[in-house]
């Protein structure tokens, strides 16, 4: 086996392994997506006639937004580089083995990052080409998730208002606000 016998075998291998390195990075991280969206649904669900609207709102983000920043960025991160290296090997393959690979290849020095992605498509390069990927459209949904969640937490936090109640407050006529205790105070 002569050396570009080799360097084919071990290129082909890497290549391989790379692209299911890939595909098991982002089936991850859409299975616990799927997981933390139960999650955040169950807390709608059965915490909506015991918890105020505005904590259960805090509550039922918590688990989307710890998915963001704790899986979906880095493990997006991380596959950017496994596509960004699947792309230079296409290169090598197609200049050194006069191969026609082009399934990567394209990707190997575009932005992949989510906010490499915003800061690209707000710049208006390629004017619509980054606002057509999921990424963009995952980041835009989130930073707005992550907003509604400051101000609720701001919200609750400025008006002292307590997370659980045996009822969901009744605001009166006067604008008083009673709690299932008895107690009241005003908005």
């Amino acid at each position: 086996m002569d050396a570009d016998e080799r360097a084919v075998q071990l290129y082909t291998l890497e290549y391989q392994k790379a692209a299911e390195r890939y595909d098991n990075i982002y089936r991850s991280i859409w299975t616990i997506f799927s997981y933390m969206t139960a999650v955040a649904a169950g807390f709608l669900a059965f915490g909506k006639d015991k918890i105020d609207p505005d904590v259960l709102i805090c509550i039922a983000a918590g688990p989307l937004l710890f998915w963001f920043w704790t899986t979906y960025l880095p493990l997006d991160r991380y596959g950017n580089e496994v596509i960004r290296r699947l792309g230079e090997i296409e290169l090598i393959l197609n200049r050194d083995f006069q191969v026609q690979l082009k399934h990567f290849g394209p990707y190997h020095d575009k932005p992949l990052g989510v906010f490499e992605g915003l800061w690209t498509a707000s710049g208006l390069k390629k004017k619509l080409g980054q606002l057509k990927r999921a990424r963009f459209a995952i980041c835009v949904v989130f930073i707005l998730l992550n907003v509604l969640f400051i101000c609720e937490a701001t919200g609750l936090r400025h008006y002292g208002q307590r997370f659980f109640s045996a009822k969901p407050p009744v605001t009166t006529a006067v604008g008083q606000v009673h709690n299932a205790t008895g107690g009241g105070g005003s908005h």
